[in-house]
């Protein structure tokens, strides 16, 4: 960031702050991160002893634990309507969704402690209202260590990545394999957060910065909400860092191999937290605590980065609203989206950057030429840094989308993240679009349980359909449009498509014998000429074809009427006219 954007929020922190012990009375200390039965017992106890706070289960996770929501609200009630109804807007924090990654745990307890307990700081309180998960992946933190973190600076002991179901969480938000994802997309959907915040520690290169800041993709989001997060929060959020004496970078992958050879953003699609509030017009914050940084240090870091988000929105409710308001007017009312974004190499800006020489040394296991950071030269220089995506494709908007109802799974997650749908209640002439899959690319190993598509072609074409009733009918229209598409257009990254929920229609059916076959592709060949000329043209480009009888029987039979057609035919309609 730079540092003339950083000016003024200075002036805004300061005042915001007050006197300067009410901050700094609330740190840390220590190597030991509190499990989840002391998380919740903690929260229970606030609740217990304040008016403004009250813990609820929400939901359970896939080992069948109650999954917490703790919620903050100083006399506006514990409903989202009664909070809305209240003026306030709402701040959703999520922790432990990697629970070897435990410093939100202990930061958030802090928060809590600190609002409920210091008058002043209530006063943050006043234009927002705070829900915290204590503990989100609960299995995974049940599932306690200290082995399975090998490059991490403490704490003690923590929890694992993966949940009961050995799934990695932040990989679930569109699939939803997981009841632990089941439980909060559909608390989300409830609740509608204006900004969601989600704890982590980061692993990767070494520097000087304990924290960094990845918000949603700038360029996904509507141009409205886009400008507020880039123009006031997260200026205000490093600001509130350096009033602090804590550095902060912008959350980085390397282009080469160090940080001095060029950064970019990192590419969020809508599996990831972030992604998904994106296509709920939401501002996704995702803390990342440096990982050889102590454990206490990284706590507090945390926990300011929390105030600090706090206080912008304490200082800028209205235009959060309003921003909130505008993108999702305009997610409504767009006619395309684009979708599979993409990273635009050619656009780089020169980032500030803190960090440690780096140097080329003999490895004492490999004997090799290994990779280590010099701590005792720190560097402070400009690095090349890319953060500007595009869309690989854009897709026009239809009337509606059309789901068979047999495809209960992709229903249940439509309704959970919202989405309005009113089923045909007889059969219904429609004129459509239909997608055929064609080419695509499947991962070769499983991926979070499934083995993800990509690069997926489709060939689109219009027809009437009789859709028969009970089918589900998808109106646009409606804030939930961006989401509907990212799930369900066949080419999309992270579409239903792409995780498998489709993969029925990718297999045939009904084969043939070719002793049977033989003298009926024959008698076809025979009565059309436009197939026949079709075939011999295949044959005389494809030498391989040319010499393989059952290749050239099966082209003939997938063109004749013997042909299944459902085969490779996308089930979701888009309704035209």
């Amino acid at each position: 960031m730079a540092r003339s954007k950083l000016v003024p929020w200075l002036l805004v922190a300061a005042a915001m702050m007050g006197a300067k012990d009410s901050f700094a009375q609330w740190a840390f200390t220590g190597d030991t991160s509190a499990t989840w039965q002391q998380a919740v017992a903690r929260y229970a106890r606030f609740d217990s002893l304040h008016a403004g706070a009250k813990l609820i289960p929400i939901g359970r996770d896939d080992g069948g634990h109650p999954i917490h929501l703790f919620i903050l609200s100083d006399g506006s009630g514990f409903t989202p309507d009664s909070i809305r109804a209240a003026g306030k807007n709402i701040l959703w924090v999520t922790n432990g969704i990697h629970p070897g990654e435990p410093d939100g745990i202990d930061a958030s307890l802090l928060l809590a402690q600190a609002l409920l307990e210091s008058d002043q700081l209530m006063g943050l309180l006043a234009n927002t209202a705070v829900c915290i998960v204590p503990v989100y992946n609960v299995g995974g933190a049940l599932n306690r260590g200290s082995f399975s973190r090998a490059n991490q600076n403490g704490p003690a002991a923590y929890g694992f990545r993966g949940n009961a179901k050995y799934l990695d969480l932040n990989r679930d938000f569109m699939k939803m394999d997981s009841e632990n994802a089941r439980t909060l997309v559909a608390a989300l959907t409830a609740w509608d957060p204006d900004i969601y915040f989600e704890t982590h520690v980061s692993d990767g290169a070494d520097h000087q910065y304990i924290m960094a800041l990845m918000a949603t993709q700038k360029d996904k989001l509507a141009k409205p909400l886009s400008a507020f997060m880039t123009g006031t929060l997260i200026p205000g959020q490093y600001a509130w860092m350096e009033r602090k004496g804590m550095r902060m970078c912008p959350y980085f992958e390397t282009t080469h191999e160090i940080p001095e050879e060029g950064l970019q953003g990192f590419n969020d699609g809508p599996r990831y937290s972030s992604g998904h509030a994106a296509l709920f017009d939401r501002i996704g914050i995702i803390s990342e605590s440096h990982v050889l940084k102590p454990f206490a240090d990284r706590v507090n870091a945390t926990l300011q980065l929390l105030f600090g988000t706090l206080a912008v929105m304490n200082e800028h409710p209205g235009e959060l609203r309003a921003a909130r308001t505008a993108a999702k007017a305009a997610t409504a009312q767009a006619t395309a989206f684009g979708l599979n974004w993409r990273l635009d190499t050619a656009v780089v800006e020169q980032l500030p950057w803190q960090g440690y020489a780096a140097r080329r040394e003999a490895s004492k296991v490999t004997g090799m030429q290994r990779l280590r950071y010099d701590r005792s030269a720190p560097t402070d220089i400009r690095v090349p840094w890319r953060d500007t995506c595009r869309p690989a494709i854009t897709v026009k908007k239809p009337q509606a989308y059309i789901v068979p109802r047999q495809w209960q799974e992709v229903v249940e997650r439509l309704r959970l993240n919202g989405v309005y749908m009113e089923a045909l209640d007889h059969d219904t002439l429609l004129t459509v679009e239909q997608d055929s899959i064609g080419a695509f690319t499947t991962v070769p190993m499983a991926y979070e349980g499934h083995y993800l598509h990509r690069d997926v072609l489709t060939e689109r074409r219009q027809v009437n359909m009789v859709v028969p009733a009970g089918a589900w009918r998808i109106p646009m229209g409606r804030a939930t449009d961006r989401y509907v598409m990212e799930a369900l257009e066949p080419r999309a990254d992270d579409g239903f498509f792409a995780w498998n929920f489709f993969d029925g229609i990718l297999q045939q059916k009904e084969w043939f014998d070719p002793y049977v076959f033989e003298d009926r592709a024959a008698g076809l060949l025979e009565e059309d000429p436009v197939l026949r000329e079709a075939f011999m043209r295949k044959r005389a480009v494809d030498p391989v074809f040319a010499q393989d009888p059952w290749a050239q029987l099966t082209w003939i039979y997938r063109r004749s009427p013997w042909m299944e057609p459902g085969y490779r035919k996308h089930p979701v309609l888009r309704v035209v006219d």
